[in-house]
């Protein structure tokens, strides 16, 4: 409302094109939260991989060549961290805490804390190459975000993801192999970290050890804010994408009306207290309504007592010593 050329579809297209590197992000953070954990690496897996791809590029590699290497690449820095929760038995935030420092050293072992440039030209075109008046990149990103979202919901390694997030342990009794579906969701967020790391060096044209610093965290909020609870089994890729959406379109809205860039991670901040807390509340009430269901439903449920007439707050605990009892 107070900048109508804000919706104008040059505009918009802009947008789009900034979304694509978080978006990706997202939808890899997303398949690691449902199965209740949780990457903060990836930030630094687009560095490392950026720059394995970028210094290719520079001496001459054929992107046909870089773009598979990269991804792979991408794919075995993830499964690192899936190896590590699952065999190791370390805590996801830990692990990938301790391979976010060990990726951005070694990007900047790599590099001696120089950018990587003269990414050839061949290259950086694909950035600005529309079709149908969209950058390529957009609709690229957009077809692989539709087949991952297909994929979590219409096959059979969906479906196991989720019950393993859901309930790892009952997963397993009927033969899901629990920690191979850990170790895929973090190999997948590692490859579309790598893919975004790509996306980077198009838009971009250079990387350095600094690159993605910090992006994990909003690649965690867009895919929370899109619906991915914490908790693990429940969220889509779509609502991820959505989130990331929502994220940049706010930090984008908040330049575009002379607010300093500043603010933007202080408001994104605030609007992922707000889901949380209303995702919180929801799933309590849920849980609620689910418990005092199977209670009436299992014991038949207790007489309603006549409006005068109602329980003591003091009864509520034993009923839900009871209803527990009962699940």
């Amino acid at each position: 409302m107070a900048q109508p050329r804000f919706v104008e579809y040059e505009n918009l297209t802009r947008i789009a094109n900034s979304t694509v590197i978080l978006a990706l992000l997202a939808a890899g953070a997303a398949l690691v939260i449902i199965t209740r954990n949780i990457d903060v690496s990836v930030g630094s897996t687009m560095a490392l991989t950026g720059i394995v791809g970028g210094s290719m590029l520079r001496d001459g590699v054929s992107i046909a060549v870089v773009v598979p290497v990269v991804i792979l690449a991408g794919a075995g820095l993830g499964a690192v961290n899936g190896i590590g929760v699952t065999y190791g038995r370390v805590p996801s935030i830990v692990m990938t805490l301790g391979t976010l420092g060990a990726y951005r050293g070694i990007s900047f072992i790599l590099t001696s804390g120089h950018s990587v440039e003269n990414i050839p030209a061949e290259f950086k075109k694909i950035a600005v190459t529309k079709l149908l008046g969209m950058p390529v990149i957009v609709w690229g990103a957009s077809a692989l975000l539709i087949g991952l979202m297909l994929l979590m919901s219409r096959t059979r390694a969906g479906r196991h993801l989720y019950a393993t997030g859901d309930n790892a342990a009952g997963a397993r009794l009927i033969g899901v192999r629990t920690n191979g579906m850990v170790i895929i969701a973090f190999s997948a967020s590692g490859a579309l970290a790598a893919l975004a790391a790509l996306v980077f060096l198009a838009q971009i044209g250079s990387v350095s050890n600094q690159a993605g610093m910090g992006i994990e965290m909003r690649a965690i909020a867009a895919a929370v804010i899109g619906g991915v609870a914490l908790s693990g089994g429940v969220g889509t890729i779509l609502g991820a994408t959505f989130g990331a959406v929502f994220i940049t379109t706010a930090t984008s809205s908040l330049s575009f009306i002379g607010i300093p860039g500043f603010w933007a991670d202080t408001v994104i901040g605030a609007i992922l207290l707000l889901a949380l807390f209303a995702d919180a509340r929801v799933r309590a009430g849920l849980e609620k309504r689910r418990l005092s269901a199977r209670y009436k439903r299992e014991l038949g449920g207790p007489p309603e007592p006549p409006p005068g007439d109602r329980p003591a707050p003091a009864a509520l605990p034993s009923e839900k010593r009871i209803a527990g009892g009962v699940a």
